[in-house]
């Protein structure tokens, strides 16, 4: 079988956020060209495939619809009829393919769906759905529509807007829809009106019924009208004479209505193929759609003799009907007929009032007010001023990175905390956004525990349009940075950045993304005696860019559950615009270049349970570098001094120094190493590699809802980490080596792994305690089987 892609755009995304309508198809009556219609990127295109010579006719954009509902082929190949949305009202439409002209057929307040074009003796016209309550109903801003969606019969030849409508089905309950020419004189739709989608057919005659005359003066329209209704509008026109006289032809249409299925799982769409005398039906067994290709039966069409009997759920419903209805016909309104004698003993308060023989049956003539639309003096107003409300105010502990993951440069010391040099803080955050969401602010601000070392963020956000917009000021203080080890003086570290965020989104799953930031960093010695009030501050500034391409199609079904892709590749640029750096080193502005990815993929297992994978690496060059220091896991609750009373570290092992003869700009992490302390390894280039099983217990094996959020959130997890750090170039990689104890006495022994790879391994626990997720783990070195004491790990924050 022969296949040819003839439209192919949007993206896969697990959200299945697909358009209901969207694409459309429709064959011309010969079965030689495609109209094909769809959207992309919010606008309505359309095109034709021609079979025959093999190519795309008239790709063009129709820019008049806000939706295009359903499209059918008319009388030949060029014209089209739509049921299209204009201003939140459907109507029907022609449309001439060549010329790009549309002609409104009805226009009215009600739904019109599914045209489809007929041809029987003696009269055309366009079948369609609809929920107006009669043929006759007027069309006005306070019209209500009809309970049910029937089929009608519009004169499409009729080019004024007083177009004849004859309603050709009447359903109690249920709905028509789908009509179309079954064969010469009878018309097919699907209604489920006795509980269940079946097929209908309905016979059709008409009659000749004489014309209607229309007379037009000013934009009033009369039919039929008597001379004196003519006299009165010409005189409130302040006109001598009538503008013009059309003529319009009335038949009396009729149909008689029968079933011609009595299917026991409902049909979802019907199609008529043409004049070959074949329907096609979509009928739904379970999650399995079937098509199926049929003959128009007429043995069906001549005996009539198939019941479609009611569902026992609509027999009920008809019950109740039947009852509300009697219960109504029996009740009737008591009306008091004895005559109220002039001597009543009760008090009316009208005993005074006289009443004469002259206003005795008087009839007293009122003029009755003319109905004016409800909608007449509506008006559409500008929103403007932008008006904000509250997005969210959050406070609590924290200890997430909030902007950026890169420190100044410390000389190699530890342990290192990439948020304010604390394991925990308070936080206070608070958003606030106009009523469309086109401008965002937001701002917070952290504090230690000691008051020393703050965090401050505000942020604005500029998304009217498709590229997005931002700047962010943040502002960090650290007490006693432990800078090249100078313990000589007491010094704070004081960090600003401003930051011009530009993204620009190809679809909801993948965007660029653009940073442009000045970045300073201040060491100002704390005056503790007269020298260190001498010492002068340290400065440095950079001028930093940041892009980066982000594939997001990842779903949270549950906490810390994801499934899907999602994956980034960055580059970094910094530039150092100072003269000196905190080593009082002169240098003709140095520059750092960072290339590095990070990928994550979540494979469902059984219902929530999961395996995820992820791999990230860093690889920087430039007369300045950025270093990363491997092992431990991100976002850990380091309470405590590093060093023990023994000697040993609990957190950062200081034994690795890093290279002296690089020169870095900035720290970081790579993470997650478990198994390892912080600085197992370090240098300007790192990969990590991650594997965990992450299985919800209480939500993957009972069926009953939790309510308790512990237990609900509650994961075991059986994870596999693999990592390495390494300083020079990319083709140097090579196994880590653990350094034991310190100069002059100092035991280096490889680190346990795969190939160029330090490994651990292990399991752990995570839940929601108190509104924070936390993370557990006990991790052991890929050196044999679970030998030696295991590493321990408290964390908080969600996946790696």
């Amino acid at each position: 079988m022969d296949k040819k892609v003839l439209l192919k755009l949007g993206v896969r995304t697990r959200e299945d956020l697909k358009h209901p309508n969207y694409p459309l198809l429709a064959w011309d009556g010969k079965g030689t060209r495609l109209a094909v219609l769809y959207s992309d990127e919010g606008k309505t295109k359309f095109f034709v495939y021609d079979l025959v010579n093999h190519n795309k006719l008239w790709q063009h954009e129709i820019e008049k619809f806000d939706q295009i509902q359903d499209m059918k082929y008319m009388l030949d190949n060029n014209t089209l009829l739509f049921s299209g949305v204009i201003s939140g009202q459907t109507d029907i439409y022609v449309y001439k393919i060549d010329k790009k002209t549309i002609e409104q057929v009805t226009n009215d307040v009600y739904d019109d769906l599914d045209p489809s074009f007929v041809a029987f003796p003696n009269k055309t016209g366009i079948l369609y759905s609809s929920n107006r309550p009669t043929a006759l109903a007027a069309s006005s801003d306070d019209s209500l529509p009809g309970s049910h969606f029937n089929i009608f019969l519009v004169d499409n030849w009729n080019k004024a807007e007083s177009k004849q409508i004859s309603k050709l089905s009447d359903l109690k309950h249920g709905n028509a829809r789908f009509p179309s020419q079954y064969n010469q004189s009878h018309f097919t739709f699907i209604s489920d009106e006795n509980g269940i989608n079946n097929r209908y057919a309905g016979f059709f005659t008409t009659q000749r019924a004489g014309l209607d005359t229309l007379i037009f003066i000013g934009d009033e329209v009369l039919r039929n009208p008597p001379q004196k209704d003519v006299d009165s509008l010409l005189k409130e026109w302040n006109k001598n004479d009538i503008d013009s006289v059309g003529f319009v032809s009335v038949t009396n249409d009729s149909s008689y209505v029968f079933p011609l299925t009595n299917y026991q799982s409902s049909m979802l769409e019907t199609r008529t193929a043409g004049d070959n005398q074949q329907v096609s039906e979509v009928v739904k067994l379970g999650d399995i759609k079937l098509l199926y290709r049929l003959k128009v039966d007429e043995n069906n069409l001549r005996r009539r003799n198939i019941n479609a009997r009611p569902t026992e759920y609509l027999k009920k419903i008809i019950e109740e009907e039947k009852k509300a209805a009697r219960k109504e016909s029996t009740f009737q309104l008591q009306v008091d007929t004895v005559t109220k004698k002039k001597t009543d003993v009760f008090n009316t308060g009208f005993e005074d009032e006289k009443v004469t023989t002259a206003e005795t049956g008087k009839v007293v003539q009122t003029n009755v007010a003319t109905r004016e639309p409800v909608l007449k003096n509506a008006k559409v107003y500008e929103y403007r001023p932008p008006k904000f409300f509250n997005d969210y105010l959050v406070s609590g502990f924290n200890n997430n990175v909030l902007i950026t993951r890169f420190q100044p440069y410390q000389g190699g010391q530890g342990p290192i905390q990439l948020s304010n040099g604390n394991p925990l803080n308070g936080i206070i955050r608070v958003g606030t956004s106009d009523l469309f969401e086109d401008w965002k602010f937001a701002g917070g601000f952290r504090i230690s525990p000691d008051l020393n070392n703050n965090e401050y963020v505000l942020t604005s956000q500029y998304l009217k349009k498709r590229m997005d917009y931002g700047f962010t000021y943040y502002r960090n203080t650290v007490k006693d940075p432990p800078l090249y080890n100078d313990s000589a003086f007491f010094a704070k570290q004081y960090s600003n950045l401003y930051q011009f965020t530009l993204t620009y989104p190809f679809n909801r799953i993948k965007s660029l993304r653009f940073n442009v930031a000045y970045r300073s960093d201040k060491y100002v010695a704390l005056a503790t005696d007269p020298n260190s009030l001498k010492r002068t501050a340290d400065r440095q500034t950079y001028a930093l860019a940041h892009i980066e391409y982000v594939h997001d199609d990842a779903i949270n079904p549950a906490t810390n559950i994801w499934n899907g892709l999602r994956y980034k590749i960055y580059f970094d640029y910094n530039a150092r615009i100072s003269k000196t750096n905190p080593k009082n080193v002169t240098s003709d502005n140095p520059y750092t270049m960072n290339v590095g990815f990070d990928a994550r993929h979540y494979l469902p297992i059984y219902r929530n349970i999961i395996w995820a994978v992820r791999a990230a690496g860093d690889i920087s060059w430039g007369k300045e570098k950025f270093i990363y220091y491997l092992g431990g896991v991100d976002n850990w609750l380091m309470f405590g001094n590093n060093q023990r009373d023994d000697g040993t570290y609990r957190y950062f092992n200081p034994t690795n120094t890093p290279d002296p003869d690089a020169e870095y700009a900035y720290q970081s992490l790579a993470v997650n190493m478990r198994g390892f302390k912080q600085n197992i390894a370090n240098g300007n280039n790192a990969l990590v590699i991650n594997s965990e099983i992450r299985v919800p217990v209480f939500t993957s094996f009972f069926n009953k809802p939790i309510n308790n959020a512990f237990l609900r959130n509650f994961q075991v997890v059986q994870f596999v980490d693999l990592g390495t750090a390494w300083n020079g170039n990319y083709d140097k990689i090579e196994r880590p080596n653990v350094v034991y104890g310190a100069p002059p006495i100092a035991v280096k022994v490889r680190a346990g792994g795969v190939g160029p790879f330090a490994g651990g391994y292990g399991f752990g626990a995570r839940s929601t305690l108190l509104g924070y997720f936390l993370r557990f783990d006990a991790a052991w070195e890929m050196n044999g089987l679970f030998q030696g004491k295991p590493q321990y790990y408290f964390a908080m924050g969600l996946d790696f």
